[in-house]
């Protein structure tokens, strides 16, 4: 079972339309967590999707990560990388900058990030989520 920070996380990375991600919001409703490693600075979350349930096509691999988030103990935002592996749901990262994961971490608050400008590395706060951008297409 998810927990509140996973299950947030999770929604955020899956929102929007496209039915990339509609295939991978109906797999989270069946998806199971194998199991949790906890890095120091921060965790990451296995995933296993039932064989029966449909793939989401056109990328081998995908990796989504444009949510941030303020958790409580931490002086930077969190950020989570949604790992999609031959079209199912695989793993969620959560990476810190701090030097180690607080023991009692709760979330305040999650947002979406994007470049400030094309070409750029850095991130910043968004109001609205840049789908595009998030997904990796360059169209």
């Amino acid at each position: 079972m998810l927990n509140e920070m996973e299950q947030r996380a999770l929604e955020m990375l899956l929102a929007g339309e496209d039915a990339r991600l509609a295939v991978l919001r109906a797999q989270l409703n069946k998806a199971v967590v194998t199991h949790r490693e906890l890095s120091g600075v921060g965790f990451f979350t296995y995933l296993s999707v039932p064989t029966h349930l449909p793939r989401m096509r056109g990328s081998p691999r995908l990796v989504i990560g444009d949510v941030e988030a303020d958790v409580e103990g931490l002086k930077h935002p969190a950020g989570f990388l949604l790992f999609v592996i031959e079209g199912a749901l695989s793993l969620l990262e959560c990476f810190i900058v701090d030097d180690r994961w607080p023991e009692t971490a709760t979330l305040r608050r999650a947002y979406y990030v994007h470049p400030p400008a094309r070409g750029k590395r850095s991130l910043v706060e968004t109001k609205e989520r840049d789908l595009a951008w998030a997904l990796g297409d360059t169209r």
